[in-house]
Formats: structure tokens, sequence, C-alpha cells
């Protein structure tokens, strides 16, 4: 046999080697077309913002199945499309599919879906689903939910059902913010409910995974209405401007105090006065000092202090609001400082840390340096003085402290002096001492109020929920 000879056997035996192998791989070489033999949606009445069923059956008689694509139509707009992946000879579908609601989309819609089958040889069967109808949500009240925790209801107007609207509100004039069907029990957004955010720089509807709206309300101090237009899918405020007794961020000057950022406010506070608070300030996550304050509302604290100049002080990253004055003292004050106190906070230690690394909930020291060296106890009564404080240190259970009448360090208060009631956490004749020796019971870090009653020389200290 001659080489030519081998040379063309070779050749011959490799390419049936190869249709062999193509033919194992895509189905026989004759081309064919799918058959998409049924197909139907249920339920054929849906609402805009669920999802609906798509069911199928396709076949091809020789060759392999590669995809479905589909697309849902309604007023001439796709609504949604994708392609669900198909295989071998004969393929059941069953394919959960998302239907938004666009905007300006009419109620009771004809919907149409269209789909495509296709095997790997690129041969392809059209079918359409018709008879469907998508009807638009009805909401009796939508929830407008800010990225920092503010929340209001959002209600609909007589005249336009699809138009919703909060007032009286008390926002920052820019903000960000999902509009929400369903609330859960903690007040986050329950995602099985219609959620509205940003969709291409858009109002649209958002998954969980979706992107927070922005608003901003122009010429203004602070957004005072909201509007949502549920069907074009737009949003307006408008804004109103703050009065004298207002407080509001864009008030207060910026400051380091003892490494971390404060925005402070110098301010005549009377005592028993309401001060509506506005944007930042009226976030739920804030702490009032609950000795000098008393909030009402989300956006309303009463001032509990006595009426004078003082500076309000907010931390943005502790997020709690106090107030200090020029060179605080006895009668009206006790000043307390040491180890292991922090005005209270719904901030975590660990938040905290994050910003401000071994830092925590507590912040006192021994001295009087800065405000966050020591905390303030009200005088509630003739030589009766209240203070609520977070202790001990979550990080180590230790606080070791005293009160004094001023700040060069003038007529300490000794533990040795006092008789506790109350809770019994307090040890030491000189420091007021919280323990964590190996034999000492641990206790747990919490808000504490002490009231000190220089009359009788009792401190009582009773466990808070704020």
């Amino acid at each position: 046999m001659s080489f030519t000879h081998k040379i063309l056997i070779i050749t011959g035996l490799t390419t049936l080697l190869f249709i062999s192998c193509n033919d194992e791989e895509y189905g026989p070489k004759k081309e064919s077309t799918p058959v998409i033999e049924s197909a139907a949606v249920s339920p054929a009445a849906f609402t805009f913002g669920d999802s609906i069923t798509l069911t199928a059956k396709i076949t091809d008689p020789a060759t392999n199945l590669s995809g479905l694509t589909y697309e849902i139509i309604s007023d001439s707009r796709v609504l949604a499309s994708g392609e669900i992946p198909v295989g071998g000879t004969l393929h059941d579908v069953s394919h959960s599919i998302f239907v938004p609601l666009l905007s300006n989309q009419s109620d009771n819609a004809v919907v149409q879906v269209n789909l495509m089958a296709q095997n790997v040889l690129k041969g392809t069967a059209s079918h359409q689903i018709i008879g469907l109808t998508g009807k638009r949500p009805v909401y009796n009240r939508l929830y407008l939910v800010t990225d920092n925790g503010n929340i209001a209801i959002l209600t609909p107007q007589l005249a336009d059902k699809n138009r919703f609207q909060a007032d009286g509100l008390t926002y920052d004039t820019s903000f960000r913010f999902r509009i929400a069907e369903k609330l859960n029990a903690d007040n986050s957004i329950d995602y099985t409910g219609d959620v509205y955010g940003n969709v291409g720089g858009k109002i649209g509807m958002i998954s969980q995974s979706g992107e927070s709206a922005f608003a901003y309300a122009t010429h203004a101090d602070y957004t005072k209405e909201f509007l949502f237009d549920g069907f074009a899918f737009s949003v307006n405020t408008s804004g109103s401007m703050l009065s004298d007794i207002d407080l509001a961020l864009s008030k207060f000057s910026g400051s380091d105090i003892g490494g971390e950022s404060f925005r402070m406010l110098k301010r005549n506070l009377k005592k028993g006065a309401t001060y509506p608070v506005f944007g930042e300030l009226a976030d739920t996550r804030n702490m009032y000092n609950p000795d000098f304050f008393e909030r009402i509302a989300a956006d309303k604290v009463t001032f509990l202090g006595e009426t004078g100049d003082y500076t309000i002080y907010y931390n943005p990253v502790r997020r709690n609001i106090f107030v200090g004055v020029d060179n605080p003292s006895y009668p009206d004050y006790l000043l307390v400082c040491g180890w292991g106190l922090g005005y209270p906070t719904n901030v975590t230690s660990a938040e905290i840390a994050s910003t401000y690394p071994g830092r925590g909930r507590t912040h006192t020291d021994w001295g009087f340096g800065n405000v966050l060296n020591y905390v303030l106890m009200r005088r509630i009564g003739e030589d009766i003085f209240q203070g609520t404080f977070y202790t001990p240190g979550d990080h180590d259970h230790y606080a070791g402290f005293k009160p004094f009448e001023n700040t060069g360090w003038g007529n300490e208060k000794k533990a040795g002096e006092f008789t506790f009631t109350g809770m019994q956490i307090i040890k030491g004749d000189n420091n007021w001492d919280i323990p964590n020796g190996a034999n000492d019971p641990v206790v747990e870090s919490a808000n504490y109020r002490f009231t000190i009653n220089l009359n009788n020389h009792t401190v009582h200290i009773e466990k808070v929920t704020l």
C-alpha cells in the first residue's frame, strides 16, 4: 500500500470519527425545527409587580434544544425578557417570571408573551401567548423610608388614588429613600410587598438588592411635603424655612473633641419648652440625653433642664445628643469623671470602634479636659441630682469613677459616704467601683440611672430601658 493511500485512509477515518462525535454532542446533523407543543401563563389575570409562572412543552424531532427566550409585552413596551436554558429533544418548562409595574402603565391592560425556542443548530420556532390581563396594584397606603431610618406614611389623594402624599415632614432638603408597600415589625422594609427605588436614574420597582432614590427640595431649609405619583413614577417635594426655635444641623458648627467629630450649637434653652428637630436630628436611632430631654415624638423634644445658655452636642457616630454648660458646678450640677461611663446611645461599641478604633459606648476619663471626659448630673430637687449613664464598659465590665462639684476636682463624693439602694453594683469606700475581679459577679453593661441625694447621703441605682 502506497504512502498516499495510507494518508487517504487515515483522513477518512478521522472524518468519520469527527462526524460521530458531532452527532453525539449535537444530535443528528440533519437540520430540524423545534416545536412548541404547548405554552401557558398562570395566572392569566395578574397584578403588575407580582410573579407569573410560564409553562411550556418543547420538542425537536432530530436536534437537541438549547434555549427558550421570552418577552412580556403590554402597551407596546417590553415589561420583562430573558432566556430559559433547555436541553435534549424534549423539555418541560416551568419558570417563574417577575413582571414589574412600569410608569404610565394602564389598568386591566392586554398582555402578550412572545416565545422563541432554539436548537443547537440555530433552528427556531416562535409562539405567542395571548388572552392575558395585567392589573395595576391598589395601595391603601405606602411608606416613605429614608436611608437614615425615618418613616412617613404616604396616603392616597382623594382625587387620584395613584398619587400619595406626606405632609408635615421635617426632613433634610436632600435625602435618599425607598417607597414600600409593607414594613416588618421592626420598621424595616418587607420585600414581599412592592418596593420603589432608583432604576437607571428614575423611579421604578426594585428588589432587596436595588438602590435608593434621591429627593431634593430647592429654596428651603428643610423638606416639608413629599408627593409620589405612582402612575407616572415621579416624585415632587416642597420645603419651608426654619424658625428661631427649630433645631437643624444646618445651624450647627463642626468641631473635633477628644479625637471625635461633633456638631455643636450654642442656644438658650427654656425649661419645659418643646423644640422641633429636623433632618438627621429627627433620626429615630438618635438618643437624646434623657436627663435633659424628653423625646415626645420623632421630630420633637421637650427640654427638662433649667432655663439658660447651653451648648448642644451631637455626635454623628455615637448618634447621641447631650448638653454642656460653661464651667458647670454645684449647686446646679454634679460632674462625674473616671473610667467606664458614657452618655446613652443606641449604637454598639463595635459600630463606634469601626470609626474610632479602640473606643466604645463608654468614653469618660479622669479629668475635665473635654465633654467626653465626664458626664453631667442634673439637679432635680434641692441637693438631689440625676444622671443616666451606660456602664460598665462592655469590653471589660469594669468602671471606677467619682462625682465632683466642679471641674477643679472640688468636693469629691466618696463611695463610703453614701448608702446605696436599688441595683447593688457599686463597691469601694473611695472610688465608685464596678469591679471585675475573678471573684466578682459580672455586672451587665446597660443604661443605669443614678439618683444622688446629698440630704440623706443615699444613692439609688436602677437599670432603665431607653
